[in-house]
């Protein structure tokens, strides 16, 4: 493969770690994850829970995907680096009877971003929104061991693999140790994509009981 190829290739990470963002359907399994960084924005906000697609916030505004865009462009300038984009993932926190949540709502990023390029692309969004944008940081995650399963169906229900999760972890001598994670495999588009079709990772952090 000569360089102009290697240029014009389009790197995907759910092809690098099938692991995490390639889970087929089937049993609850146990897997170490591996260190991963993300573009991440913290909100408490509540949610349109009868959309088509993935949950979006209904009172703040998600400005994740905006800056990962802006580092893909910003990568395939400066470091020859083309890379598709991942799919938007929610850790799930706390909730209140006014149905508002705090969550962290990100995107993973491959390991060649540099906080230098996530600040230049968090710079450039701030310029073309021309408002003050919402707290956001680029963090990198630990490996971790966890307990997952591949959700198909429609969002709203995966409080049910959530649970079938937990009691598979306590039967197999681990406690939970973090809150959910959701990773939304399936564009928010419902004409293309019905509900019983639509695929999400349910996952939380374990450790081993003594």
């Amino acid at each position: 493969m000569n360089i102009s190829q290697i240029k014009q290739i389009t790197h995907d990470n759910r092809k690098l770690y099938p692991q995490v963002y390639a889970v087929k359907p089937g049993s609850v399994h146990i897997q170490q994850i591996p260190n991963l960084q993300y573009v991440s924005q913290e909100m408490n906000t509540s949610f349109h829970m009868d959309w088509t697609g993935h949950p979006q916030p209904l009172d703040e505004q998600w400005v994740v995907w905006k800056i990962v865009n802006q580092v893909k462009r910003i990568s395939k300038g400066s470091l020859d680096y083309k890379f598709k984009l991942m799919p938007p993932e929610i850790i799930w926190q706390d909730s209140n009877e006014n149905n508002r949540y705090s969550v962290s709502h990100m995107m993973q990023v491959p390991d060649c971003i540099t906080v230098e390029i996530f600040e230049e692309a968090k710079a450039c969004v701030q310029r073309n929104l021309r408002n003050k944008i919402p707290q956001i940081k680029f963090i990198s995650a630990n490996s971790a061991l966890c307990a997952q399963k591949l959700h198909v169906g429609h969002y709203r229900d995966t409080h049910l693999t959530l649970q079938e999760i937990n009691n598979f972890a306590k039967e197999q001598g681990y406690k939970v140790k973090g809150n959910r994670r959701e990773i939304y495999l399936t564009p928010a588009m419902a004409d293309i994509y019905p509900p019983e079709s639509w695929k999400t990772i349910v996952r939380v952090e374990i450790e081993k009981l003594n």
